[in-house]
């Protein structure tokens, strides 16, 4: 009787791990820039960005191994097919038009300069009047009038540390700089350890930056598409801004 009861319990033990075997998530491989915060955090796969596409993920019944690249990098590993996914991705980049989501996120570049200074920044061009310090590639980002205006400004550096840009801007090193508000928002909270959003002004020079996400399979595309405009609804994503202080732009307008 007791070697019947030990064969029992050896069978439930394998039934209970065959079923959990059987109820783990399947996972994505998925390419994505370099640290980008609050958007994009490597250290522990968290970020704003990373958070949203990982609950849209979780909803549709998968989990995700992030791949962490140089931002040019990651539309290759997808069209090589080493990657299942790609982030932050705009139709500029050569991966198929059938590929990509609907747009997912959104940047904002624009110029910010100390309240203090009381700079008159009004249209791109006025960038020529003031010292400005950019984030790296800038001039090849925001185009042919921005890149003719700072060639005349005062002083002009592009950084890969926008970390740096934060403390020349605060330490009045530099009259502007050109960089996303939220990327701004987020490294001068952990630059000064306070919000610094209520000592600058906000000038919007530059369109808003949409971007997709790539994807190898196109049904799972749709997929993503019908659970981002649901998510994009719910209280999970207006707590997710709100746990990374999005910064409201459009609100903040110069004249």
């Amino acid at each position: 009787m007791r070697q019947f009861n030990y064969v029992i319990l050896a069978m439930l033990w394998l039934s209970l791990g065959a079923s959990a075997i059987a109820s783990e998530q399947p996972i994505l491989d998925v390419s994505v820039g370099w640290s980008k915060p609050p958007y994009v955090i490597e250290q522990d796969d968290s970020g704003f960005e990373i958070e949203l596409v990982k609950a849209i993920f979780n909803q549709l019944g998968y989990q995700l191994k992030f791949i962490y690249v140089p931002f040019a990098r990651s539309p290759y590993l997808l069209n090589q097919g080493e990657t299942d996914l790609a982030m932050t991705i705009n139709p500029r980049m050569d991966i198929k038009k059938q590929q990509l989501s609907i747009p997912y996120i959104s940047y904002h570049n624009v110029a910010i300069s100390l309240k203090e200074r009381h700079l008159t920044i009004n249209v791109i061009a006025d960038l020529a009047n003031y010292s400005v310090v950019a984030f790296q590639n800038a001039k090849v980002v925001l185009g042919y009038e921005y890149g003719r205006a700072v060639k005349q400004s005062l002083f002009y550096q592009e950084l890969p540390d926008q970390a740096h840009q934060v403390e020349m801007l605060l330490k009045g090193r530099t009259d502007v700089v050109v960089m996303d508000i939220n990327i701004f928002n987020y490294l001068s909270r952990a630059y000064s350890n306070q919000n610094q959003m209520d000592k600058v002004n906000v000038h919007t020079l530059f369109p808003v930056s949409k971007y997709q996400l790539g994807f190898k399979n196109s049904a799972l595309k749709d997929l993503f598409n019908e659970k981002l405009n649901i998510y994009k609804g719910s209280d999970a994503y207006q707590q997710l801004l709100k746990k990374y202080e999005f910064y409201q732009v459009e609100s903040h307008n110069q004249p």
